[in-house]
């Protein structure tokens, strides 16, 4: 896939909802494309083969193909912008390059 498309829904945990007022669509598009939304914090990372498995403990709503940012793993190869391939209720998983150390360090969301 040469150009992966992102896609943004309203019903998606944590998305910003337009409004009628003033400065909303500017506020929405500023959550979606800019700052992100439904920021999470990740209990850890680990990694078999080359397929990392992110568990949350708060739990989440993410789906398949959506595209987050993960962000703080010490090991670079678990940062970025990343596709969901799978998910459960408290974890999801995401393909990985390389061979970082497993489990994860650092402090990722």
């Amino acid at each position: 896939m040469a150009h992966p498309v992102k896609f943004f829904t309203n019903t998606q945990q944590g998305a910003p909802q337009l409004t009628n007022d003033w400065g909303a669509l500017t506020t929405m598009l500023d959550a979606c494309l800019v700052n992100g939304f439904n920021l999470k914090s990740v209990t850890n990372i680990t990694r078999d083969g080359n397929v990392a498995t992110v568990n949350i403990s708060t739990g989440h709503q993410y789906q398949v193909n959506q595209v987050l940012l993960m962000d703080g793993a010490t090991q670079p190869e678990y940062n970025g912008e990343v596709r969901v391939l799978s998910v459960t209720s408290n974890s999801y998983t995401y393909a990985v390059t390389g061979t970082p150390a497993t489990p994860a360090t650092g402090t990722i969301t």
